[in-house]
């Protein structure tokens, strides 16, 4: 008897990491290139569409979860998200505790989620070099050790977001691509070329 196959319609993904790494002003840049400097955290998780266009020319459609860093509101985040097909691990540059706690975001990436797409975003490079509290050889074996490909990023400039968010999909896409048991319906909505996003974001 052969595996049921799924039929996806949208590529999801999700952005991981402790808080105030800067996850939802990422969001915010990718949903309409704009920086939002506010502190305020993400309470379980918040969701943004956007089409995109990808490598080949088709046009999709792109569902981004923004999930809470917090202790208290993680497991549910996690368990909201685990079946995203790509996922971005953020950290803060300014933040060595952030940086050492990708392993363990990763460990619970292992525990919960069936082989993603995997990026890591070393966020708020905008800050001065003196207050970085990660080196680039640090990131460097952390990558390398995940097998990750890693972009240096800031919301506030929006250094390498778009770039990070465009490798991530067309990554995405192309492992279910691979896959014998997913079926990639484009639908008329997405086959029209489109540029922008929509959806609710709250911060």
């Amino acid at each position: 008897m052969s595996e049921k196959k799924i039929k996806l319609t949208s590529i999801k993904l999700a952005l991981l990491g402790d808080s105030k790494v800067g996850k939802t002003a990422i969001c915010k840049v990718l949903k309409d290139n704009k920086f939002d400097g506010s502190d305020i955290s993400t309470i379980g998780f918040d969701k943004i569409d956007k089409k995109v266009k990808l490598e080949n020319g088709l046009v999709i459609k792109v569902v981004i979860y923004d999930t809470a860093g917090q202790e208290r509101f993680r497991s549910s985040a996690i368990q909201t998200v685990r079946a995203v097909h790509g996922l971005i691990i953020v950290f803060d540059l300014t933040n060595k505790s952030t940086f050492e706690n990708v392993d363990r975001w990763l460990e619970v990436i292992k525990d919960n989620f069936d082989q993603p797409s995997m990026i890591l975003f070393g966020n708020k490079s905008d800050y001065p070099e003196e207050e970085w509290q990660v080196t680039p050889e640090e990131i460097k074996m952390t990558a390398e050790k995940y097998k990750l490909k890693y972009f240096e990023t800031s919301a506030k400039t929006k250094k390498n977001i778009h770039e990070g968010f465009n490798y991530i999909v067309n990554s995405a896409y192309s492992k279910l691509k691979e896959s014998k048991n997913v079926i990639i319906d484009l639908n008329d909505d997405t086959k029209k070329k489109s540029g922008g996003c929509f959806g609710k974001k709250k911060k």
